[in-house]
């Protein structure tokens, strides 16, 4: 049996109505009444599993009445007095507690990911607060005696009222307050400046070029993609840094930005394999989830249960992260979820999506622990908090539910290398108008009262009214003069992300045989073989192999040296990897016909990434949150790895999606074209 809050709350004070209404006729009559009617909601209340502090200490209160009354004491003179100090008591004790009383009564109409959502309990303590007034004042005018005491029955009707209709007022103005912080302006033209040819500013300036907006990008690198970019070395392709994109599935955001631009991505993108090595055994990673999930079962026969509960917990959580894909093309942040589709929306929010409310407050530490005891397979199912960069207890959950969609949706690589990707979206930027300007560096962001008026690059001013910057939010700090104080503290506070280094081989061995990914845990190094997935990026015969090892920010500081010992560095460090990789794939020290290794310096040389970050930011649980992708400055948008929702190539795409809908004013998209 399952009963509502408010009905449960007027159930609970109908035995304290009863008594207060009849005790003026009679005491005797009023406790007796009381206590009956307590003991009646005691039992319902153990039949529906509905809690029951109030009605023990009314229990208690009525007996003891009784009880004073047979022993010939007066009780009926402060009957009322102590009644309302008795329900204060109960308030007091329950705020002390830190389970304010009314919290019990609302956990029956919302579902358990409301509980322990700050909003809900701040909500709570108003209301218990609110009661403890009540009581408190109804108290004191029990003692003034009629008329004034009845004044007492108003104030515990007026409460019951709000009690009920009160709630969703609280949280209206609770998230009133919490968003007015956010910057809300709106801006106008349609000239706009893209300022980084990373993925996140090629799909802004994508969907606004080919919206009618008139789109500069201005990139200081010789050619565009930021980490998603490709270089040839004698007949060999090498990706900077993108080994698999995910979002390209049904409600993937990669895949409805392409519907939007026109473009077919089913012949752009091949889908990657993946193995992983821990304590020496390969585990192979299919393509069919439930393929995954058998293979980890026969792996783990003692977790088969608890496996097959993970996965669909995970699909649970990944259909509400992407329920609403369809309205804007990704996910928002709850400040825009708040401004776009209204107060009621983000209210229901938590009850609508219970399962990505609860994966929203934990790590992905606590969401293991929660289901599995085998540690190996707790490292197993860690692999790929790599692409957050963080521990499995520094990550947060949610996240990291997005990058498992990995086994349930697949990763795909871009034929012909990823700078073949961020080339299409620069081919269309350019067909709708707009124009990318290479090796212009951005020295300065020219803000007037308060409203940006455009850049300067290469010494010449570039007029708009709107700028994205799309590249790493730290520059900021020197390209804008009186950057707002508190954006500027924000932005000093933000940590960067790992680094890595990475080594390029261009062997004659063909590799074929070996899967294209493989995770080696128990050397912690990854290894891409792309002309596995794409047979033109080596000569007929030969492979190409990126070896990739995770490093903390600071080892940036250990390639922070010039000349000779820089390269002598270097060169010892990916002399380790490949000894390393030589333990998967045997003998490639003997088969280099290309090497070329990237350190944190590399990085950062090419993407202006503070400290070589391949993230931007630090993304653990406890970092500084990242900025809001609207700056205090008007029409100074952010996009990229610098904001929501973070660093990898689905990521940075809803991050220009979302900068590109606000510009053009959040009308839903037209009809998709491609397929």
């Amino acid at each position: 049996m399952k009963i509502k809050g408010y009905m449960w709350t007027l159930l609970s004070f109908t035995p304290w109505i009863l008594y207060w209404t009849v005790s003026g006729i009679s005491e005797t009559y009023g406790l007796a009444l009381g206590l009956v009617s307590t003991i009646l909601v005691l039992v319902t209340g153990m039949r529906v599993r509905a809690p029951n502090i109030i009605n023990w200490v009314s229990a208690g209160f009525f007996t003891t009445g009784l009880l004073s009354l047979h022993l010939g004491l007066d009780f009926s003179k402060y009957g009322g007095f102590l009644s309302y100090l008795v329900l204060l008591g109960v308030s007091i004790y329950s705020l002390l507690r830190k389970e304010p009383f009314t919290l019990m009564f609302a956990k029956l109409d919302y579902p358990e990911p409301y509980w322990g959502d700050p909003k809900f309990i701040r909500v709570n303590y108003a209301l218990t607060y609110m009661w403890a007034a009540i009581f408190l004042a109804s108290s004191v005018l029990s003692l003034l005696g009629s008329p004034l005491s009845l004044l007492s029955y108003a104030l515990v009707v007026g409460g019951a009222v709000f009690s009920t209709l009160g709630p969703p007022i609280l949280v209206k103005r609770y998230f009133e307050e919490e968003f007015a912080r956010y910057p809300d302006w709106k801006v106008e033209g349609r000239e706009v400046v893209v300022v980084g040819a990373g993925i996140g500013g090629l799909t802004c300036a994508a969907l606004l070029a080919k919206n009618g907006y008139k789109v500069t990008v201005l990139e200081q690198h010789y050619v565009v993609g930021g980490y998603c970019t490709s270089f040839r070395r004698r007949g060999f392709v090498f990706d900077g840094g993108v080994e698999s994109i995910s979002g390209l599935w049904e409600r993937g955001p990669v895949r409805l930005l392409l519907k939007e631009l026109g473009v077919n991505w089913r012949g752009l993108f091949v889908r990657t394999r993946e193995v992983y090595i821990l304590d020496g055994e390969f585990v192979e990673v299919p393509e069919d989830v439930n393929e995954f999930v058998e293979t980890l079962e026969r792996t783990f026969p003692e977790e088969a249960g608890n496996i097959k509960a993970f996965f669909g917990e995970v699909e649970r959580v990944l259909e509400e992260v992407y329920a609403s894909t369809h309205l804007f093309g990704v996910p928002l942040p709850a400040p825009l979820i708040y401004k776009v589709m209204g107060p009621r929306e983000l209210m229901g929010f938590p009850k609508k999506f219970p399962h990505m409310q609860a994966w929203m407050r934990v790590t992905y530490k606590e969401v293991l622990d929660r289901y599995f005891r085998d540690e190996k397979l707790k490292k197993l199912l860690s692999t790929l908090t790599a692409y957050v960069g963080t521990s499995p207890e520094k990550t947060p959950a949610l996240s990291m539910a997005v990058m498992l969609g990995y086994y349930i949706y697949g990763g795909y690589y871009p034929k012909g290398g990823s700078q073949a990707y961020a080339d299409i979206l620069a081919r269309i930027v350019a067909e709708n108008g707009g124009e990318i300007l290479l090796r212009h560096k951005v020295e300065k962001i020219v803000v007037e009262n308060g409203e940006v008026k455009g850049v300067i690059a290469n010494g010449k001013f570039f007029k708009a009214p709107i700028v994205v910057f799309a590249a790493n939010a730290k520059q900021l700090l020197d390209l804008i003069e009186d950057l707002p104080e508190d954006f500027a503290d924000q932005t000093r506070s933000l940590k960067p992300s790992v680094t890595a280094f990475m080594v390029y081989l261009g062997l004659d061995l063909d590799l074929s045989p070996y899967p294209p990914l493989v995770k080696d845990l128990d050397q912690g190094i990854g290894l891409v073989i792309n002309s596995n997935l794409d047979k033109s990026l080596a000569p007929e015969g030969c492979s190409a192999l990126t070896i990739i090892t995770l490093l903390p920010p600071e080892m940036y500081d250990y390639f922070a040296v010039e000349g000779p010992e820089y390269s002598e560095r270097k060169r010892k460090f990916a002399e380790k990897l490949i000894r390393k990789a030589e333990k998967v794939i045997p003998d490639i020290k003997d088969h280099i016909v290309v090497i070329d290794a990237a350190t944190p310096r590399t990085f950062e040389k090419y993407t202006l990434n503070y400290k070589g970050a391949i993230y931007a930011f630090d993304q653990s649980v406890d970092a500084p949150p990242r900025p809001y992708f609207k700056t205090p400055i008007k029409g100074l948008y952010l996009a990229g790895a610098s904001t929501f929702p973070g660093a990898g190539i689905e990521a940075v795409t809803i991050s220009g999606v979302i900068a590109a809908r606000d510009i053009m004013g959040w009308k839903s998209p037209k009809k998709r074209g491609g397929g």
